[in-house]
């Protein structure tokens, strides 16, 4: 037995009185009940029992350890009751992690509808465009865009993000529509600076066959806020999720152009380190993402 059982079998031993009532309360044998008492002894280096054949009695030692015995076996008890409680209703602090753009267009929306649901849950929302370790700055859901999962963390997929080829009206007045990839080598090109390949797009023809664009342009930038308004001001063309820029193509700020070329299959996924014990908080946040993401 673990220590923490021996204790509970010496508790219950001190409160009746006697080893055989109390192996009958705690449906094991009389022996079991002895060499759990023998175990405790022995560890504390202290004789906790005066045993004679008509009478049981603690000693002082025995009396202490009750006393603290049955106070920590009662904290213990709370304690496994509120974790108990943590994993049936959704409460708590949950700290969840994004990249800017996404969290801004995507989560900060739905917050309202989340709080309104779930009240006894606390939300810690960082935004932050570099990847971040989750278990290292313990974190309890990544929300990430990607065309790929991470192996060492549980994914769930959200929702699906066709990539946009846009510019504005004006820049496209002055400097004509781009027919194919190749033309994008004669227009400002405005790119993102953290991208591994940030003057390269990978761009999938309309007969399936995958081909590299080169880009170039004047502006770089590792914010896709920055970015996209500097589309929108006729700046040059930019290259983005369908989420972060549908609403501009639909009131015309935006146009979308080669629209028969697509990029890669990026998709929004949440990711947490583990299934096991999922944490109610957890597991309500990701099936509420589900539910409101999967209608992009």
């Amino acid at each position: 037995m673990d220590p923490i059982t021996d204790i509970a079998v010496f508790v219950r031993v001190a409160e009746l009185g006697s080893f055989t009532r109390a192996a009958d309360a705690l449906e094991i044998s009389k022996a079991a009940v002895s060499k759990s008492i023998g175990r405790l002894e022995k560890r504390l280096g202290a004789r906790l029992l005066h045993r004679t054949t008509r009478k049981l009695t603690l000693t002082e030692a025995g009396d202490t350890f009750f006393r603290r015995g049955v106070a920590a076996l009662a904290e213990l008890n709370d304690a496994q009751q509120e974790i108990s409680q943590l994993s049936q209703t959704p409460r708590g602090l949950l700290r969840v992690t994004a990249p800017t753009y996404l969290g801004s267009v995507t989560l900060a929306p739905l917050l309202h509808e989340f709080q309104k649901r779930y009240p006894e849950v606390s939300l810690d929302l960082n935004l932050n465009d570099q990847r971040v370790d989750l278990v290292q700055e313990r974190f309890d859901v990544g929300v990430r865009i990607s065309t790929m999962t991470d192996s060492g963390l549980v994914s769930r997929r959200l929702a699906s993000c066709p990539i946009r080829i846009v510019a504005s009206p004006d820049y496209l007045k002055r400097h004509g529509t781009p027919k194919l990839p190749a033309d994008l080598r004669q227009h400002d090109c405005l790119t993102y600076s953290v991208s591994r390949t940030p003057n390269e797009w990978r761009l999938r023809a309309p007969n399936g066959r995958w081909v590299t664009a080169e880009v170039k342009g004047r502006i770089r930038c590792n914010n896709d806020f920055v970015i996209k308004q500097a589309a929108i001001d006729g700046l040059g063309i930019a290259f983005f999720p369908s989420f972060f820029v549908d609403r501009e193509i639909a009131d015309g700020r935006l146009v979308q152009v080669l629209k028969g070329y697509d990029g890669p299959s990026f998709f929004i996924q949440a990711v947490y380190p583990t299934r096991r014990h999922l944490p109610s908080k957890v597991r309500v946040f990701v099936d509420f993402l589900v539910e409101h993401l999967g209608k992009i």
